[in-house]
């Protein structure tokens, strides 16, 4: 269970993948069909595609301290003091403007 981490799903989606794949590149391979080509190259595609699963299950298990992340998700009341209170007051106003400038009413064309 150490293994698979915390994202089970993506984990055993990520070998069905790869299993899956490797299966049918191997009927591709060794099995004496007709359009062999295409059963090589739909082993290898669905192969590819497991990656999908594998970053899912990767970055699921990342652990990221609490003290890190306290700052992301705002846990940590910024201290609105000198120049930083100056700053974001600037930046509130820089965005505000910026928005606001694609905002403006066009005049209505009756034609």
């Amino acid at each position: 269970d150490v293994c698979r981490g915390r994202c089970k799903c993506s984990f055993w989606f990520a070998v069905a993948h790869d299993i899956l794949g490797v299966l049918i590149m191997m009927v591709g391979v060794f099995g004496g069909l007709v359009v062999h080509d295409l059963f090589i190259y739909v082993g290898a595609i669905i192969i590819f595609l497991s990656l999908i699963w594998w970053v899912f299950w990767y970055s699921g298990n990342i652990d990221v301290p609490p003290e890190e992340l306290e700052d992301d998700v705002g846990l940590i009341k910024p201290k609105n003091r000198g120049l930083g209170r100056v700053m974001r007051r600037v930046s509130e106003r820089l965005s505000t403007g910026i928005r606001n400038s694609f905002r403006r009413k066009r005049p209505l064309c009756l034609f």
